[in-house]
């Protein structure tokens, strides 16, 4: 009966073992993160430090991200391409549209109708999603389905 007492000792024992293990981990961690040193005056001077350097970094950085902001509001950020038959003499899909859009869906459409006399190309500007032309129904398709492609996030 007097072993009943060393069962919860044991546990005890065991259990103040792993956290004292957790906690010399934790600590380790810690001075690892914060440049090593264990006086708190060191560990505050390496937070500024890196602090102040991440500040350096960022103002860095923001003119050239402001750069590229714009530069992408401008740049093709949707594109479409369907082929199509436009007539019935003609085999294949030797006809197509391509749609160039910007993040504001202003853009391109050029199409390219082939036939046996010969092929043609058409280019249509496109102005916050409209054409001032006439479209073809596979240009309106196309363009439909490219201005859609910028609306999923």
């Amino acid at each position: 009966m007097s072993y009943l007492v060393f069962i919860p000792s044991g546990i005890l024992l065991v259990a103040c073992g792993f956290l004292f293990y957790r906690i010399f981990a934790l600590e380790k961690k810690l001075q690892s993160i914060l440049g090593g040193s264990k006086a708190p005056e060191d560990f505050q001077q390496n937070v500024l430090r890196k602090i102040m350097r991440l500040e350096a970094g960022q103002e860095e950085l923001a003119p050239k991200a402001k750069i590229l902001e714009a530069i992408s509001h401008v740049a093709v950020q949707k594109v479409g391409f369907l082929r199509f038959n436009p007539f019935e003499d003609t085999g294949g899909d030797n006809s197509f549209a391509l749609v160039l859009l910007d993040r504001d869906n202003n853009g391109v459409l050029i199409s390219s109708l082939y036939a046996r006399g010969g092929v043609r190309m058409y280019g249509k500007s496109i102005e916050r999603g409209v054409s001032k032309h006439q479209l073809s129904e596979e240009e309106k398709q196309i363009l439909e389905e490219t201005i859609a492609k910028g609306i999923r996030n």
